[in-house]
């Protein structure tokens, strides 16, 4: 008897062309994004762009006006309840019940996705412990800071070690000390295995998760590979040059092309151009002035840069393969 071969189940999030609308407004349009075992990506956008959207047409919350969605190669929205086995996801709103402990809080939620007992007291257990939540576990959740709070949820999602994670800006009126934990065990997760979905405002955690950069604008998602590719493509690297003070005071100092006046700084505009030769093109055209510089300034390019000059052209510079800060 021939035995037809079958293909090995994708693994993962796969979403392909999600549109949504509301009434005229198309927040989505086309919007594709692959996330692999083992990878997280974070999705970014700017407020109103519809990341809340996607994630709850992701997670099988919302239903989408077209396009298709597979959790670990089962379609949301024809098997939500077996998708569902394999999804955690954590939105923005805290989603914690005051009146019981931490442990019934997270064990609860095990269950609720389908763990035995056993298994869910002791994925529960290990959850607590790396969350840092294992000296108030016996604490009812209303007693818990706000920092406490915001882990407690972020343990009820991931209790049951789903294969496919979102979280939605789970971080947000965090302390320094749970964002920490929180971020270390998100990249323990994707170590583990898990498809990470993850949106913030913070953006210098993507660096820490070594995430995928994906930026969500016009309805459609782009990908911007690794994060250390999107920050050499579009982060661009400033230069700063101080004129002597009895000279940079002085309205009559030349301005360089492709630069501009900060007070007693010259600085650069050109942000593709490498920072030697920018410097070097702005001394020239000093001339004699050049001699009455006393210091240089080059500035490294970041993440938080190349997120927003993604943000303001909305495309790839030429020639590149590949928020607001912290406060």
């Amino acid at each position: 008897m021939r035995v037809e071969a079958t293909a090995p189940r994708q693994r993962g999030l796969l979403a392909s062309g999600i549109d949504k609308a509301f009434g005229s407004h198309q927040v989505l349009n086309g919007a594709n994004l692959s996330v692999e075992a083992g990878e997280v990506v974070g999705l970014l956008g700017a407020n109103g762009a519809g990341k809340t959207t996607f994630i709850s047409i992701a997670t099988g919350a919302l239903a989408a006006d077209g396009g298709r969605v597979h959790l670990d190669g089962i379609d949301v929205a024809t098997d939500r309840r077996a998708a569902a086995r394999r999804l955690g996801t954590a939105p923005q709103e805290l989603g914690v019940y005051p009146m019981l402990t931490v442990r019934e809080n997270v064990i609860g939620m095990a269950r609720v996705h389908g763990l035995s007992s056993r298994r869910a007291r002791a994925s529960s257990e290990e959850a607590i412990e790396a969350l840092g939540l294992t000296a108030c576990a016996g604490t009812r959740a209303e007693h818990l800071s706000g920092g406490q709070r915001r882990r407690l949820h972020t343990a009820m999602a991931l209790a049951h070690q789903p294969a496919v994670v979102f979280l939605d800006e789970p971080t947000v009126g965090a302390d320094i000390e749970s964002r920490h934990q929180i971020v270390r065990h998100v990249r323990s997760l994707a170590d583990a295995g898990a498809a990470v979905v993850y949106t913030t405002h913070y953006v210098h955690e993507l660096e820490h998760l070594g995430a995928r950069l994906a930026v969500l604008a016009g309805g459609r998602i782009q990908d911007h590979g690794p994060v250390q590719d999107a920050i050499d493509a579009w982060g661009g690297t400033r230069v700063r040059v101080r004129l002597d003070s009895r000279v940079g005071d002085h309205g009559t100092v030349p301005i360089p092309a492709a630069w501009e006046r900060s007070g007693e700084w010259l600085v650069s505009t050109c942000a593709d151009l490498p920072p030697g030769r920018a410097l070097a093109a702005g001394l020239q055209q000093l001339g004699d002035l050049a001699a009455d510089v006393v210091e240089v300034d080059v500035q490294r390019p970041s993440l938080e840069q190349a997120y927003l000059r993604i943000l303001q052209h909305g495309q790839r510079p030429a020639g590149a393969e590949g928020v607001h800060a912290a406060p």
